[in-house]
C-alpha cells in the first residue's frame, strides 16, 4: 500500500476525483482510516497500524499511544502527544505537537496553525509554507508543490472556506433531493461522453442566445432568468458529482454514510480538486474544471434535474386479467 505521506494534498484529491469512475470491484482494498468531521482518540497504550486521513475531524494521539503510519489532514485539529512512526502532512486546520511526542518522519504544514513544544522529538524536517515550496517524492519521483508566497492572489483560507460552503449546500440538497442527485450522478458516471458533449454544447450555445436576447429590452428579463438557471444547473451538476464521490469513498472504507454526509464530504474534496489544480498545476489551468463542469451540466439536462433516469425507463403496463366468457 502506498504511504499517504508520499502524496501531496493535490495528488490525493486528484486520485479521489478519478475514484468516481472506478468500478466497484476496484474499491475493495482499504487504504487506511478515514475521519470525516468526527472525533478520534488513540489512547495511552493503544497501537494503530494504518494511515490516517482526516477531513475536518478532531484527532488526539495521547501520550503513550503509537501510530505506525502516516497522517494526512485537510482541515480539522490534530494533537500529537504520542509516538508517530511516519510523516505528518497538514493542509489547513491546526497541528499541536506536545512535548512528549516522538515523530519519526517529516512534518509538512501548509495554511495551518503549527504549535510545537521544544521538548518534542522529530527526526525528520519541519516544512511550512513560509519555508518555501515543499517537494514530495512518491515512488522516488519528485513532485514540486506550489509556493503560496509566490502567488499573493491565492488565499488558502479562502480556498478552504469556498470548499466548506459548497459542502454545506451539498448537504442541504442531499437532505431534500437524494434521489435526484443519485440519478444525475449515475448518468454522469455511466455516460461521461454524452453528458460532457451535451454540457459543452449548452455552455457554448446558450450564452450566445442569452446575449442576443439581452440586446432587446423586452427579452432582457428572460435573458437574466436564463443566466440564473444556467448557473443553478452548473452548481447542481457539480454537487451531484460530489455526492457520488462521497459515496465512492464510503464504499472504499466499507462504511454506510448518510446521503448528506456523503454529499458534503465528496463535494468538499471535489472543490479542493477543481479549485486547487489551477494553482498547484498552472499548465492545466481551467481544463479540469471545465471538464467536470460540462459533465455535471449535461447530467442535469439529460435527467431533467434528476427527475428521471437516463435513458428513460419504459413504462410498465399492468393489464388486469380478463375473465373468460362462458
Amino acid at each position: 500500500m502506498n504511504k499517504i505521506s508520499q502524496k501531496i494534498m493535490i495528488c490525493i484529491v486528484l486520485a479521489a476525483l478519478t475514484a468516481v469512475w472506478l468500478p466497484g470491484s476496484a474499491q475493495a482494498a482499504s487504504p487506511g482510516r478515514l475521519i470525516v468531521g468526527g472525533n478520534f482518540t488513540l489512547e495511552d497504550g493503544e497501537v494503530e497500524n494504518e494511515d490516517l486521513m482526516i477531513v475536518g475531524g478532531l484527532v488526539n494521539l495521547e501520550d503513550g499511544s503509537t501510530l505506525n503510519g502516516d497522517i494526512l489532514m485537510v482541515g480539522g485539529s490534530l494533537e500529537v502527544a504520542g509516538e508517530v512512526n511516519g510523516e505528518i502532512t497538514v493542509a489547513g486546520g491546526s497541528l499541536d505537537i506536545r512535548g512528549t511526542a516522538v515523530i519519526d518522519g517529516d512534518v509538512n504544514a501548509a495554511g495551518a496553525s503549527l504549535q510545537r513544544d521544544p521538548d518534542a522529538t522529530i527526526t525528520g524536517e519541519i516544512t511550512t509554507e513560509q519555508d518555501g515550496p515543499i517537494i514530495m517524492t512518491p515512488g522516488g519521483i519528485e513532485i514540486p508543490r506550489f509556493d503560496m508566497a509566490m502567488q499573493p492572489s491565492f488565499s488558502f483560507l479562502g480556498y478552504l472556506l469556498r470548499a466548506i460552503l459548497w459542502a454545506l449546500v451539498a448537504m442541504l440538497l442531499a437532505l431534500f433531493l437524494p434521489n435526484q442527485l443519485r440519478n444525475m450522478a449515475k448518468t454522469a458516471v455511466a455516460q461521461p461522453l454524452i453528458t460532457g458533449g451535451l454540457g459543452l454544447l449548452t455552455a457554448v450555445v446558450l450564452p450566445l442566445v442569452l446575449v442576443v436576447l439581452a440586446l432587446t429590452i423586452l427579452m432582457l428579463p428572460i435573458a437574466l432568468i436564463g443566466v440564473l438557471l444556467l448557473a443553478i444547473a452548473w452548481a447542481y451538476g457539480l454537487i451531484a458529482l460530489g455526492s457520488e464521490l462521497g459515496s465512492r469513498f464510503a464504499g472504499i472504507f466499507k462504511a454506510q454514510w448518510h446521503p448528506a454526509l456523503a454529499a458534503g464530504a465528496g463535494t468538499f474534496l471535489l472543490m479542493l480538486v477543481i479549485n486547487g489544480i489551477e494553482v498547484a498545476i498552472p499548465c492545466l489551468g481551467w481544463g479540469p474544471k471545465i471538464i467536470v463542469s460540462v459533465i455535471g451540466l449535461g447530467a442535469v439536462l439529460l435527467t431533467r434535474g434528476g427527475m428521471q433516469a437516463y435513458p428513460p425507463q419504459p413504462a410498465v403496463v399492468v393489464r388486469e386479467p380478463t375473465t373468460p366468457v362462458e
